[in-house]
């Protein structure tokens, strides 16, 4: 095949190709190699287009999927709260426990204390029923057990509750972590797709350029043909 040089050679440097007349085969050797050149440069030149019209629509489709993942991201933060969200519904629900223990405990602690009172005045009245007195302390005794169980009930569920709050914490800590690299990863490739369309584009123009350049010349060269005959 000619390439541009080759064929501004070909018209500058033939000897008397104005003055000298050349056969109809020779004029037709010149003009099938001009018009095969030309047709490898369209080839090309589609071949180049098509490539860019490939990187353009992946182009596309990667915004889709940075769109659609930027969503899928936004909803799994949201879940995150929400967790979080119930978790501190947890945690009101144990603080409404304990405010219900110690309203027992207090409830608790008047009956002991009545008790007490009513253990005073039976035995101050009924000194020899000694056994009502071992029975009583027996009675204050479970009402004390009873108290020290409900309290380490609630610093056990308070515990529970706290855990259950510093995980949600670094779970949703570590969605943001990873939406960030994976959004930056996904930036970076939609930039390099479009610089990679962007070459595409300018390398089309440059061939189109030649394609135009070399009709030119063949039509120079066609020209020049005539003119001869």
């Amino acid at each position: 095949t000619l390439s541009s040089s080759d064929s501004e050679t070909l018209v500058k440097t033939s000897p008397g190709l104005d003055s000298i007349s050349l056969s109809e085969i020779d004029k037709a050797a010149v003009l099938t190699l001009i018009r095969e050149e030309i047709i490898s440069k369209e080839i090309e030149a589609n071949e180049w287009k098509r490539k860019y019209e490939e990187s353009r629509l992946e182009v596309i489709e990667m915004r889709k999927i940075v769109n659609e993942y930027e969503k899928t991201v936004a909803q799994m933060i949201e879940d995150e709260q929400q967790k979080n969200i119930g978790s501190q519904k947890s945690v009101h629900q144990i603080t409404l426990e304990r405010d219900q223990a110690l309203a027992d405990l207090n409830s608790v602690e008047r009956s002991l204390s009545d008790l007490f009172r009513r253990y005073e005045n039976m035995k101050t009245v009924l000194e020899g029923f000694k056994k009502n007195e071992e029975v009583l302390k027996k009675c204050a005794q479970d009402y004390l057990t009873r108290v020290r169980q409900e309290e380490q009930r609630y610093q056990t569920l308070k515990i529970h509750a706290e855990e259950k709050l510093d995980k949600a914490n670094e779970e949703i800590a570590q969605v943001r972590s990873k939406a960030n690299a994976e959004s930056v990863a996904l930036n970076a490739s939609l930039r390099k797709e479009q610089m990679k369309a962007e070459s595409l584009e300018r390398a089309l123009e440059q061939k189109n350029q030649e394609i135009e350049e070399l009709s030119k010349i063949c039509d120079e060269l066609i020209a020049k043909l005539g003119t001869t005959d």
